[in-house]
């Protein structure tokens, strides 16, 4: 047996190689960004929060916390470009233990997050197929559209999904950039379908109007309002309400998962081939160009689908309810009454209400069902085109998901504070294949936990990301004054007044994410109408096993000799 001190770190190099450049860093950024968050809890944010006015939730986000984020964690990044992201900057900027709960928080919302996109995903492709069906009058690919949108449908194609990405993942950082590359070009096509439909089609007069009334036959946006008014009034429950800041700033639940993403590429930093030059590129001038898109298309989907006046004149006592609440008639949007509607009746209900199967209509909580009914007729080809990019456009988020959250395991394993065999590398494609292991699974659960609620989960998951980045923005603040020696190393060493910019930044990305990390506290206690602890206790049970194994890694690595404190002071080696 060997009388040998055990090394400071599991190896003496980490084993990964510098293969990701500045193009595939950002499209690391842009598919785990732009997806779910967008294209679903944008268009149900209104239903959650009928007085939100959703642009200016996604508006306030961007520059209040999404810009500042990306500025600091780009220096941070910038300065220890090493694999494991915020757990490398907070445990070596603030505190060991905080860097390793809050990354191990974090975790659990990546994980958990890519499983939810693999469920969110579904619906997208619903409305694809069915779409299909109905230009094509097949009755095979409607009824294979009304299976895909049933639970059993939803989980089946869920795990699919995770499945096939997570063995992809198996593949090395080379093989999946060049996936993310070609999953991330098809998606921002995907994107502008979007922008061009709602643009083209959506604004012209009566374009919503007339787009729905050509998909279902005439007369079918009236009476989807005019239903949903009738039940609405009836039990005082109808999803429309007057402008307030209070639940514009509630919605923003939805924009802060929406962003989560744009630092990700910092949990590559160890793979990155130029750092600094990366890092910028894809975080900083990529959020600029997701906050710009994420402004402009809730804008566009939420004026292309105001009701006109012309409308709600024809629906008796409409304009007298909102007159009598003091609710503009610009406020009422029909993608919420649509969404309303479905609930209050179902499927069948509705169909029957507009005179066809229930296997034609389009599932309520996605984008695409408000952009497939504005393509005029002769044009289905893009109808099938836009529901089927904008699917991928979720479904491309997953291998980013993986790539963060595997790399997040290997630094705690790599720095000994998690089972060592998590940090094994293969020798052919460079690959933590444990960490790339667990991180399947976890998404498993992520599908799993999402059939309870699209909105209970992004605000669990925005909950643990906003008590990460928080930290990583105080450790950022502090850093130039506790460890000198690191921020000597930093690229970008500006100073106003002699106060580093990255203390400023760092001290305003502290105080605004931790506002919101209030709000999305909120939102989890009070998601299922009234007050419930159910996600909190779940939260903190995950919270109190990391700080478990965070404690119980810090007695084993003192009683095997190693100096667990040096660890800390040092950056792992590439």
């Amino acid at each position: 047996m060997s009388g040998e001190a055990p090394t400071l770190f599991v190896r003496r190099a980490s084993g990964l190689v510098r293969t990701v450049g500045p193009f595939t860093a950002f499209m690391i950024v842009f598919t785990h960004t732009v997806g779910g968050g967008i294209h679903r809890l944008a268009v149900i944010a209104a239903y959650q929060h009928p007085a939100a006015f959703v642009p200016y939730s996604f508006l306030i986000t961007g520059l209040a916390l999404a810009i500042p984020t990306a500025l600091v964690y780009t220096m941070l990044g910038a300065m220890m470009p090493r694999t494991g992201g915020d757990y490398i900057f907070i445990s070596r900027g603030l505190n060991p233990t905080m860097g390793f709960l809050a990354s191990w928080g974090f975790w659990f919302t990546e994980v958990l997050s890519y499983g939810i996109i693999a469920w969110y995903s579904i619906d997208f492709f619903v409305g694809a197929v069915t779409a299909a069906g109905i230009a094509l009058n097949d009755e095979g690919l409607l009824a294979t559209a009304q299976w895909m949108a049933t639970t059993e449908g939803h989980w089946i194609l869920g795990i699919t999904f995770v499945l096939i990405f997570g063995a992809i993942a198996y593949l090395g950082m080379r093989i999946y950039g060049w996936i993310i590359n070609i999953l991330g070009t098809i998606a921002i096509i995907g994107c502008i379908t979007n922008l061009l439909i709602l643009g083209t089609w959506g604004l012209g007069p009566m374009g919503a109007v007339n787009g729905w009334g050509s998909l279902y036959g005439a007369g079918a946006y009236e009476k989807i309002v005019a239903k949903a008014f009738e039940i609405g009034m009836a039990k005082g429950n109808l999803p429309i309400a007057a402008f307030d800041w209070g639940a514009t700033i509630a919605a923003g639940v939805g924009a802060i998962w929406a962003y989560i993403g744009i630092v990700s590429a910092v949990f590559v930093g160890g793979e990155l081939k130029s750092p600094g030059r990366s890092l910028f590129f894809a975080q900083v001038a990529g959020t600029i160009l997701i906050m710009l898109y994420y402004i402009t298309l809730p804008f566009l989907v939420y004026t292309s689908y105001t009701v006109p006046q012309e409308v709600l004149a024809k629906v008796p006592g409409a304009l007298d309810y909102l007159a009598k609440n003091n609710i503009p008639a610009d406020r009422v949007y029909f993608t919420a009454l649509y969404y309303y509607l479905m609930n209050e009746l179902g499927a069948d209900g509705v169909a029957k209400l507009l005179g066809v199967p229930s296997s034609h209509l389009l599932p309520p909580r996605v984008v695409t069902s408000f952009t497939i009914p504005l393509v005029p007729k002769g044009m289905e080809w893009l109808q099938i085109l836009n529901g089927t990019l904008v699917g991928i456009v979720l479904l491309k988020d997953i291998p980013a998901f993986f790539v963060v959250a595997s790399r997040m395991i290997f630094a705690w394993a790599f720095d000994r504070f998690f089972p060592e065999m998590f940090a094994a590398v293969d020798s052919r494609f460079h690959t933590p294949y444990w960490a790339v292991t667990l991180t399947l699974l976890g998404g498993l659960v992520g599908v799993a936990l999402t059939a309870g609620g699209d909105w209970a989960a992004a605000a669990d998951t925005s909950n643990l990301y906003q008590f990460a980045v928080m930290l990583a923005c105080l450790a950022a603040a502090v850093l130039p004054y506790l460890r000198r020696d690191l921020y000597e190393k930093s690229p970008y060493k500006w100073e106003i007044a002699g106060v580093p910019i990255l203390t400023i930044l760092g001290l305003w990305g502290w105080a605004a994410n931790f506002f919101f990390f209030y709000v999305t506290t909120h939102e989890i206690f009070y998601y299922w109408g009234g007050y419930s602890t159910d996600i909190a206790l779940q939260q903190s049970a995950w919270m109190g096993i990391g700080a478990l194994i965070f404690t119980a890694f810090l007695v084993y690595n003192t009683k095997r000799g190693i100096d667990v404190r040096t660890i800390y002071t040092e950056i792992p080696p590439a």
